[in-house]
C-alpha cells in the first residue's frame, strides 16, 4: 500500500477523535461567577473561626460599632462574640439546646431564631453576664415550618424572617417572608408579610427546576436592599425594599462550601460564613471590602 494511502486513512481515523476532543473541551468551558455591585468576590479575605462554631448559623454586627461580631451556632443556646479574626470569645447562655438558626441585634436587643420559627430576644447590655437575665421568647406568631433566614431593619426596628420550606409555598414558585416588630421591652408582635417571586429570579439566574431555599438574609443600608443567601441553591440574591429581585449571583462552591450567614458591617464590607461540614473543616468567615 503507497504512502499516500497510509496518510489518508490516517487522517480519517485521527479526524473524528480531534473533532470529540474539540467538543468535550467545549462542554467543559470554565464557568464564570459575578459579584454584586460593590464587591469582588475574587478578591476576599478568609478568616477562620472558632473550634465553637464549627456549625455556624447567624452572624450579626451592633449598628454602633464593627469591633466585635456576633454568631451563634445552631446546637447549644449560646451567643458568641468576637473581633473578627480572632480566636478568643466571650460568650452568653439565652436557652437550652435547641437549633438556632438567624441572628439579630435591633432596638437594643440581641434576638436569635429557632428553625421552628420561635424566636428569642435578650437586651444587648446583658452580654458581660454568663446567662442572660431577661429573655423573651415569642411563639406562634408565624406558621410552625423550616426557617433560618433573620435580619433586622435599623431604621424601623422591625424584624424580617424567611422560609426555607414552609406549607404555603408548597405549590406556591413564590416564597413567603413575615415581619415582626420589636418592643423597647423586647417582646415581640406581628406586623405583616411578604413575598419573593421565584421566577424573578430565574430570569436573571436558573434555579435549574429547584426551590429557593433562603439560609441567611441581611440588609445593605448603602442601598436599602436586601441580601439573601442560600446554602442549598449556591446563590446570592439580592432584592429591593419592596422585595422585588434585581440581582441573583451563583456562588462558587469552592469557596462558599456551606454558606449559612451573611452581615455588613458599618464600613460596608461584606461578610459571609461558611459552616465547619466534614469535621476536617474549619468553619469561615469571608471579608470582601466595599470598592
Amino acid at each position: 500500500m503507497s504512502k499516500e494511502m497510509n496518510g489518508r486513512k490516517l487522517l480519517l481515523i485521527c479526524m473524528p477523535i480531534a473533532s470529540l476532543f474539540f467538543l468535550t473541551a467545549c462542554a467543559q468551558t470554565t464557568q464564570v461567577y459575578r459579584s454584586p455591585k460593590g464587591y469582588d468576590f475574587n478578591k476576599g479575605e478568609k478568616l477562620f473561626l472558632p473550634d465553637a462554631l464549627h456549625e455556624l448559623s447567624g452572624i450579626a454586627f451592633p449598628a454602633e460599632s464593627s469591633k466585635h461580631i456576633f454568631a451563634n451556632e445552631d446546637e447549644n443556646g449560646l451567643v458568641y462574640y468576637f473581633a473578627p479574626g480572632e480566636h478568643q470569645y466571650q460568650q452568653i447562655k439565652f436557652a437550652k439546646k435547641g437549633d438556632y438558626e438567624g441572628l439579630a441585634i435591633s432596638n437594643g436587643y440581641i434576638v436569635v431564631l429557632e428553625s421552628k420559627g420561635t424566636v428569642y430576644s435578650f437586651p444587648y447590655s446583658d452580654i458581660l453576664q454568663r446567662e442572660a437575665t431577661n429573655v423573651k421568647v415569642g411563639k406562634d406568631l408565624i406558621p410552625k415550618a423550616e426557617y433560618e433566614s433573620l435580619a433586622a431593619s435599623q431604621s424601623d426596628s422591625l424584624l424580617y424572617i424567611i422560609c426555607k420550606k414552609c406549607a404555603v409555598d408548597k405549590s406556591s414558585s413564590k416564597v413567603t417572608g413575615y415581619v415582626l416588630g420589636l418592643s423597647k421591652e423586647g417582646d415581640f408582635f406581628k406586623k405583616g408579610e411578604f413575598k419573593i417571586d421565584e421566577k424573578q429570579i430565574d430570569l436573571i439566574s436558573s434555579l435549574k427546576g429547584k426551590q429557593f431555599r433562603p439560609s441567611a438574609l441581611t440588609k445593605n443600608k448603602r442601598t436599602n436592599e436586601w441580601y439573601i443567601l442560600s446554602s442549598i441553591n449556591k446563590m446570592l440574591v439580592v432584592a429591593n425594599d419592596k422585595w422585588e429581585v434585581v440581582g441573583a449571583f451563583p456562588l462558587d462552591p469552592s469557596l462558599f462550601n456551606q454558606p449559612e450567614a451573611i452581615a455588613f458591617d458599618d464600613s460596608g464590607s461584606l461578610y459571609i460564613g461558611n459552616e465547619g461540614g466534614d469535621k476536617a473543616n474549619k468553619a469561615t468567615l469571608l471579608k470582601f471590602k466595599l470598592n
